[in-house]
């Protein structure tokens, strides 16, 4: 199956917009609808669709750059409810990565999940991250990778 990411825009939004995550991880992450507003009205992040098989599959967002700690922050990231427990999460993860080198100058990409999302932190630590210690304004618990 082919695997890509593409920027949200004018053509994409409402596929992406539709996106939903399961019940029980609507504590985890705002609703995709919420995430795109807030990336085109604050215009500090990037909205990305993630397609499997030319289908819609998840959502990511990037931004918050910091060109004086060249980090990022890879700051959204859920896979539709209907496409879990496929791998599609370990598929993107690398993709998401590669867009951000390929996009940005960074040597840290930084990102958080909500206490008690250990599936989150798993996946995240499969992937290099590792908790930094520190927690953001609202709470999360912050990991990075360095590049």
């Amino acid at each position: 199956m082919y695997f890509y990411i593409k920027e949200v825009n004018k053509e994409n939004w409402r596929e992406i917009a539709a996106l939903e995550t399961a019940e029980n991880q609507k504590a985890f992450i705002e609703p995709v609808p919420f995430c795109l507003a807030e990336s085109f009205i604050e215009r500090l992040t990037t909205s990305l669709g993630l397609y499997a098989g030319g289908k819609p599959v998840g959502y990511a967002m990037v931004g918050f750059y910091s060109d004086e700690k060249r980090s990022i922050w890879f700051d959204r990231f859920m896979i539709d409810y209907r496409y879990q427990r496929q791998g599609y999460a370990n598929q993107f993860i690398p993709l998401i990565e590669a867009y951000i080198q390929e996009h940005y100058d960074v040597a840290i990409i930084r990102l958080s999940f909500v206490p008690g999302n250990s599936q989150a932190e798993q996946l995240y630590k499969k992937h290099g991250f590792t908790r930094t210690g520190e927690y953001d304004p609202e709470g999360e618990i912050i990991m990075e990778k360095r590049l």
